[in-house]
Protein backbone atom coordinates (compact mmCIF):
# COMPACT_ATOMS: atom_id res chain seq x y z
CA UNK A 1 0.00 0.00 0.00
CA UNK A 2 2.25 2.11 0.28
CA UNK A 3 3.14 2.32 -3.75
CA UNK A 4 6.31 2.74 -6.15
CA UNK A 5 8.97 4.57 -5.29
CA UNK A 6 8.30 8.30 -6.92
CA UNK A 7 10.89 9.44 -9.38
CA UNK A 8 11.17 12.65 -7.11
CA UNK A 9 12.25 10.80 -4.13
CA UNK A 10 15.75 13.25 -3.86
CA UNK A 11 12.96 16.30 -3.27
CA UNK A 12 11.90 14.65 0.44
CA UNK A 13 14.84 14.83 1.98
CA UNK A 14 16.43 17.91 0.32
CA UNK A 15 13.67 19.80 1.20
CA UNK A 16 13.30 18.28 4.89
CA UNK A 17 17.01 19.73 5.48
CA UNK A 18 16.06 23.10 4.61
CA UNK A 19 12.73 23.02 6.77
CA UNK A 20 14.81 22.12 10.07
CA UNK A 21 15.69 24.87 12.48
CA UNK A 22 16.00 28.24 10.95
CA UNK A 23 15.21 26.87 7.38
CA UNK A 24 11.63 26.03 8.79
CA UNK A 25 11.12 30.03 8.93
CA UNK A 26 12.79 30.15 5.26
CA UNK A 27 9.95 27.62 3.82
CA UNK A 28 7.25 29.17 5.72
CA UNK A 29 8.40 32.11 3.32
CA UNK A 30 7.99 30.31 0.22
CA UNK A 31 5.20 31.36 -2.32
CA UNK A 32 1.56 29.97 -1.11
CA UNK A 33 1.56 28.09 -4.75
CA UNK A 34 0.50 24.39 -5.46
CA UNK A 35 3.78 23.77 -6.43
CA UNK A 36 5.75 25.28 -3.60
CA UNK A 37 3.07 24.00 -1.08
CA UNK A 38 3.59 20.20 -2.75
CA UNK A 39 7.27 20.72 -2.10
CA UNK A 40 7.39 22.39 1.43
CA UNK A 41 4.20 19.99 3.15
CA UNK A 42 5.51 17.19 0.52
CA UNK A 43 9.10 16.48 3.20
CA UNK A 44 6.83 16.05 6.14
CA UNK A 45 4.66 13.85 4.72
CA UNK A 46 8.26 11.64 3.42
CA UNK A 47 9.38 12.19 6.82
CA UNK A 48 6.14 10.37 8.11
CA UNK A 49 5.51 7.21 5.59
CA UNK A 50 9.04 6.93 3.90
CA UNK A 51 7.69 7.87 0.46
CA UNK A 52 6.87 10.87 -1.56
CA UNK A 53 2.85 11.33 -1.67
CA UNK A 54 1.04 9.67 -4.50
CA UNK A 55 -1.07 11.28 -6.89
CA UNK A 56 -4.94 9.90 -5.71
CA UNK A 57 -5.45 8.67 -9.38
CA UNK A 58 -2.57 6.03 -8.59
CA UNK A 59 -3.96 2.54 -7.11
CA UNK A 60 -1.43 2.94 -4.21
CA UNK A 61 -2.58 5.82 -2.92
CA UNK A 62 -3.78 5.76 0.69
CA UNK A 63 -6.39 8.35 1.91
CA UNK A 64 -3.52 10.20 3.48
CA UNK A 65 -2.26 11.14 -0.20
CA UNK A 66 -5.74 12.64 -1.29
CA UNK A 67 -5.75 14.63 2.03
CA UNK A 68 -2.28 15.84 1.01
CA UNK A 69 -3.37 16.97 -2.97
CA UNK A 70 -6.45 18.28 -1.38
CA UNK A 71 -4.95 20.69 1.77
CA UNK A 72 -1.94 22.32 -0.82
CA UNK A 73 -4.29 22.99 -3.24
CA UNK A 74 -4.78 27.07 -2.89
CA UNK A 75 -8.33 27.04 -4.27
CA UNK A 76 -11.19 26.98 -1.29
CA UNK A 77 -14.80 28.10 -1.37
CA UNK A 78 -16.24 31.20 0.68
CA UNK A 79 -18.08 28.07 2.33
CA UNK A 80 -15.01 25.89 3.34
CA UNK A 81 -12.91 29.22 4.64
CA UNK A 82 -15.86 29.98 6.80
CA UNK A 83 -16.45 26.20 8.35
CA UNK A 84 -12.35 26.04 9.33
CA UNK A 85 -12.97 29.57 10.75
CA UNK A 86 -14.25 28.64 14.14
CA UNK A 87 -15.79 32.00 14.93
CA UNK A 88 -18.10 31.46 11.71
CA UNK A 89 -18.33 27.56 11.60
CA UNK A 90 -21.09 27.65 14.30
CA UNK A 91 -23.15 30.20 11.82
CA UNK A 92 -22.76 27.50 8.79
CA UNK A 93 -23.63 24.84 11.17
CA UNK A 94 -26.79 25.92 11.98
CA UNK A 95 -27.76 26.68 8.49
CA UNK A 96 -27.14 23.01 6.99
CA UNK A 97 -28.08 21.58 10.44
CA UNK A 98 -31.00 23.36 11.69
CA UNK A 99 -31.75 22.34 15.56
CA UNK A 100 -28.09 20.67 16.32
CA UNK A 101 -26.50 22.93 19.42
CA UNK A 102 -23.33 24.19 19.57
CA UNK A 103 -21.02 25.29 23.06
CA UNK A 104 -21.95 28.64 23.58
CA UNK A 105 -19.44 31.73 22.27
CA UNK A 106 -18.65 33.92 25.24
CA UNK A 107 -16.23 36.21 23.34
CA UNK A 108 -13.91 36.35 20.29
CA UNK A 109 -11.14 38.12 20.84
CA UNK A 110 -8.78 39.31 17.62
CA UNK A 111 -5.13 38.95 17.84
CA UNK A 112 -4.20 42.63 16.14
CA UNK A 113 -2.87 44.78 19.20
CA UNK A 114 -1.79 41.92 21.67
CA UNK A 115 1.81 42.20 21.35
CA UNK A 116 2.39 39.21 24.20
CA UNK A 117 1.22 36.50 25.87
CA UNK A 118 0.84 38.84 29.12
CA UNK A 119 -1.82 41.13 26.72
CA UNK A 120 -3.43 37.61 26.11
CA UNK A 121 -3.97 37.21 29.86
CA UNK A 122 -5.19 40.63 30.35
CA UNK A 123 -7.65 40.05 27.64
CA UNK A 124 -8.60 36.68 29.13
CA UNK A 125 -8.64 37.30 32.80
CA UNK A 126 -12.36 38.37 33.02
CA UNK A 127 -12.95 34.59 31.89
CA UNK A 128 -11.17 33.03 34.48
CA UNK A 129 -12.31 30.53 36.34
CA UNK A 130 -15.35 29.87 34.20
CA UNK A 131 -15.85 26.43 33.02
CA UNK A 132 -14.58 27.45 29.24
CA UNK A 133 -11.80 27.05 26.91
CA UNK A 134 -10.45 29.36 24.95
CA UNK A 135 -8.76 28.19 21.34
CA UNK A 136 -7.47 30.09 18.07
CA UNK A 137 -10.27 30.34 15.79
CA UNK A 138 -7.98 29.66 12.55
CA UNK A 139 -6.04 27.34 13.51
CA UNK A 140 -6.06 23.83 15.42
CA UNK A 141 -4.48 22.91 18.63
CA UNK A 142 -3.28 24.84 21.90
CA UNK A 143 -6.54 24.54 23.80
CA UNK A 144 -6.16 26.53 27.72
CA UNK A 145 -8.61 25.86 30.11
CA UNK A 146 -9.82 28.72 31.50
CA UNK A 147 -11.00 27.28 34.95
CA UNK A 148 -7.46 26.74 35.38
CA UNK A 149 -5.85 29.69 34.22
CA UNK A 150 -3.72 31.75 36.39
CA UNK A 151 -0.63 32.97 34.58
CA UNK A 152 0.41 34.43 31.17
CA UNK A 153 2.88 31.85 31.63
CA UNK A 154 0.09 29.35 30.12
CA UNK A 155 -0.94 31.10 27.42
CA UNK A 156 2.91 31.09 25.71
CA UNK A 157 1.86 28.54 23.15
CA UNK A 158 -1.63 29.72 22.82
CA UNK A 159 -0.25 33.11 21.92
CA UNK A 160 2.57 31.74 19.82
CA UNK A 161 0.23 29.74 17.37
CA UNK A 162 -2.55 32.83 17.81
CA UNK A 163 -0.59 35.09 15.79
CA UNK A 164 0.82 33.34 13.01
CA UNK A 165 -0.24 32.18 9.68
CA UNK A 166 -1.27 28.90 10.61
CA UNK A 167 -1.74 27.66 6.76
CA UNK A 168 1.72 27.94 6.34
CA UNK A 169 2.86 25.25 8.54
CA UNK A 170 2.38 22.35 7.17
CA UNK A 171 0.18 24.44 3.71
CA UNK A 172 -3.38 23.65 4.85
CA UNK A 173 -4.45 26.15 2.28
CA UNK A 174 -8.00 26.41 4.00
CA UNK A 175 -6.50 28.56 6.81
CA UNK A 176 -5.03 30.88 4.36
CA UNK A 177 -6.08 34.55 5.31
CA UNK A 178 -8.20 33.75 8.14
CA UNK A 179 -8.29 36.23 11.17
CA UNK A 180 -6.41 35.44 13.34
CA UNK A 181 -8.48 35.61 16.24
CA UNK A 182 -9.47 33.66 19.80
CA UNK A 183 -12.46 32.29 20.91
CA UNK A 184 -13.78 31.54 24.47
CA UNK A 185 -16.27 28.98 24.69
CA UNK A 186 -18.26 26.86 27.32
CA UNK A 187 -17.52 23.42 27.87
CA UNK A 188 -20.00 21.17 26.86
CA UNK A 189 -21.80 19.59 30.17
CA UNK A 190 -21.79 15.88 30.06
CA UNK A 191 -23.32 12.97 32.85
CA UNK A 192 -19.91 11.99 33.49
CA UNK A 193 -18.76 15.43 34.74
CA UNK A 194 -15.70 14.58 32.25
CA UNK A 195 -15.08 16.04 28.96
CA UNK A 196 -17.54 15.25 26.04
CA UNK A 197 -16.51 11.92 24.04
CA UNK A 198 -15.73 13.53 20.48
CA UNK A 199 -17.32 11.35 17.30
CA UNK A 200 -15.36 12.59 14.09
CA UNK A 201 -17.31 11.53 11.22
CA UNK A 202 -15.26 10.88 8.26
CA UNK A 203 -17.82 11.59 5.31
CA UNK A 204 -17.98 11.35 1.05
CA UNK A 205 -20.02 13.35 -0.44
CA UNK A 206 -22.71 13.26 2.29
CA UNK A 207 -21.80 10.19 3.33
CA UNK A 208 -20.64 8.85 6.98
CA UNK A 209 -18.07 6.32 5.98
CA UNK A 210 -16.12 5.44 9.22
CA UNK A 211 -16.16 6.92 12.77
CA UNK A 212 -13.67 7.97 15.33
CA UNK A 213 -14.25 8.42 18.66
CA UNK A 214 -12.13 10.23 21.22
CA UNK A 215 -12.55 9.50 24.61
CA UNK A 216 -11.22 11.26 27.71
CA UNK A 217 -9.81 14.31 25.54
CA UNK A 218 -8.38 16.06 28.90
CA UNK A 219 -7.47 13.15 31.17
CA UNK A 220 -5.89 9.79 29.27
CA UNK A 221 -6.96 10.37 26.08
CA UNK A 222 -7.88 7.10 24.18
CA UNK A 223 -9.53 6.72 20.41
CA UNK A 224 -10.69 3.95 18.63
CA UNK A 225 -12.48 3.71 14.81
CA UNK A 226 -16.13 2.64 15.02
CA UNK A 227 -18.54 1.46 11.92
CA UNK A 228 -21.36 3.16 11.26
CA UNK A 229 -24.41 2.84 12.18
CA UNK A 230 -23.60 0.86 14.93
CA UNK A 231 -20.76 2.14 16.62
CA UNK A 232 -18.79 -1.25 16.84
CA UNK A 233 -14.94 -1.55 15.94
CA UNK A 234 -14.46 -0.89 12.63
CA UNK A 235 -11.18 -3.12 12.74
CA UNK A 236 -12.09 -6.06 15.65
CA UNK A 237 -8.59 -6.70 15.14
CA UNK A 238 -7.36 -3.34 15.84
CA UNK A 239 -5.80 -4.47 19.42
CA UNK A 240 -7.58 -1.96 22.14
CA UNK A 241 -10.22 -2.64 24.33
CA UNK A 242 -12.73 -0.68 25.50
CA UNK A 243 -12.03 1.49 28.92
CA UNK A 244 -14.29 1.36 31.56
CA UNK A 245 -15.57 5.05 31.16
CA UNK A 246 -16.34 4.59 27.89
CA UNK A 247 -20.13 4.44 27.57
CA UNK A 248 -21.55 4.34 24.36
CA UNK A 249 -24.88 6.38 22.95
CA UNK A 250 -28.42 5.59 22.89
CA UNK A 251 -29.19 4.25 19.37
CA UNK A 252 -31.91 7.17 18.80
CA UNK A 253 -28.58 9.32 19.57
CA UNK A 254 -26.62 7.43 16.97
CA UNK A 255 -29.05 7.96 14.83
CA UNK A 256 -29.29 11.79 15.57
CA UNK A 257 -25.24 11.86 15.14
CA UNK A 258 -25.10 10.70 11.55
CA UNK A 259 -28.37 12.54 10.48
CA UNK A 260 -26.33 15.44 11.48
CA UNK A 261 -22.94 14.70 9.88
CA UNK A 262 -24.84 13.85 6.63
CA UNK A 263 -26.61 16.90 6.61
CA UNK A 264 -23.02 19.09 7.60
CA UNK A 265 -20.90 16.81 5.22
CA UNK A 266 -23.19 17.44 2.16
CA UNK A 267 -21.95 20.29 0.36
CA UNK A 268 -17.99 18.88 0.46
CA UNK A 269 -16.43 16.14 -1.33
CA UNK A 270 -14.71 14.97 1.53
CA UNK A 271 -14.79 15.99 5.55
CA UNK A 272 -14.83 15.18 8.86
CA UNK A 273 -17.66 16.32 11.33
CA UNK A 274 -16.76 16.09 14.76
CA UNK A 275 -20.10 16.42 17.66
CA UNK A 276 -19.53 16.37 20.97
CA UNK A 277 -21.75 13.95 23.17
CA UNK A 278 -23.33 15.81 25.46
CA UNK A 279 -25.72 14.92 28.77
CA UNK A 280 -28.58 16.29 26.71
CA UNK A 281 -28.15 16.35 22.89
CA UNK A 282 -25.76 16.10 20.18
CA UNK A 283 -23.33 19.28 19.82
CA UNK A 284 -21.14 20.66 17.00
CA UNK A 285 -17.88 20.51 17.12
CA UNK A 286 -16.09 21.39 13.91
CA UNK A 287 -15.18 20.55 10.64
CA UNK A 288 -12.02 19.47 9.39
CA UNK A 289 -10.96 18.62 5.69
CA UNK A 290 -7.47 17.69 6.31
CA UNK A 291 -6.90 15.51 9.70
CA UNK A 292 -3.48 15.94 10.63
CA UNK A 293 -2.86 17.71 7.94
CA UNK A 294 -2.75 14.27 5.68
CA UNK A 295 -0.08 12.35 8.69
CA UNK A 296 -2.54 10.63 10.67
CA UNK A 297 -1.95 6.95 11.16
CA UNK A 298 -5.27 5.17 12.55
CA UNK A 299 -5.63 4.13 16.00
CA UNK A 300 -4.74 0.87 17.22
CA UNK A 301 -2.71 -0.60 19.58
CA UNK A 302 0.41 -1.08 17.59
CA UNK A 303 0.19 2.87 17.87
CA UNK A 304 0.92 5.12 15.24
CA UNK A 305 4.45 5.48 14.52
CA UNK A 306 4.18 3.72 10.60
CA UNK A 307 0.37 2.37 9.05
CA UNK A 308 -1.45 -0.27 10.20
CA UNK A 309 -3.64 -2.74 8.89
CA UNK A 310 -6.48 -0.81 11.10
CA UNK A 311 -5.49 2.01 8.85
CA UNK A 312 -5.31 0.38 5.66
CA UNK A 313 -8.87 -1.16 6.37
CA UNK A 314 -9.74 2.49 6.81
CA UNK A 315 -7.40 4.29 4.16
CA UNK A 316 -9.26 1.49 1.55
CA UNK A 317 -13.08 2.39 3.01
CA UNK A 318 -12.64 6.00 2.29
CA UNK A 319 -10.86 5.43 -1.12
CA UNK A 320 -13.57 3.47 -2.57
CA UNK A 321 -15.91 5.99 -1.40
CA UNK A 322 -13.62 8.63 -2.85
CA UNK A 323 -13.83 6.64 -6.42
CA UNK A 324 -17.29 6.05 -6.27
CA UNK A 325 -16.51 1.94 -5.38
CA UNK A 326 -18.75 0.41 -3.05
CA UNK A 327 -17.88 -0.77 0.43
CA UNK A 328 -18.65 -2.66 3.09
CA UNK A 329 -18.45 0.70 5.39
CA UNK A 330 -20.19 2.69 2.81
CA UNK A 331 -23.17 0.06 2.49
CA UNK A 332 -23.88 -0.01 6.60
CA UNK A 333 -25.00 3.43 7.14
CA UNK A 334 -29.31 3.85 7.04
CA UNK A 335 -30.59 6.18 4.54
Amino acid sequence: MFGRPSPRCDFPSTIATSVGGGGRDRARSLPCTRGFNHLVAGAQFAHRFQRWPLPVSDPHALINDYIFNRMIDPAWTRLEHAMVDKATAKLEAARLAPGLEAPRTVAVIPMEGLACAEALYQALEPFAGLPAIAKPAHASGSVVMLRDLRSARQLEALFALSVMDYSLVLREMQYHGLCKQIIVEMLVDTASGQSPDDYKFHCVDGVPIVCQVDHSRFGSPWSRLLRLPDLEPFDPADGLAWPSTYRRPAPERIASMIRAARALSEPFQFVRVDLYDGSDCIFFGELTFSPAAALGIAPSAQGDHAVNPTHIAYSNAMMSALRGVASPASRTVSP
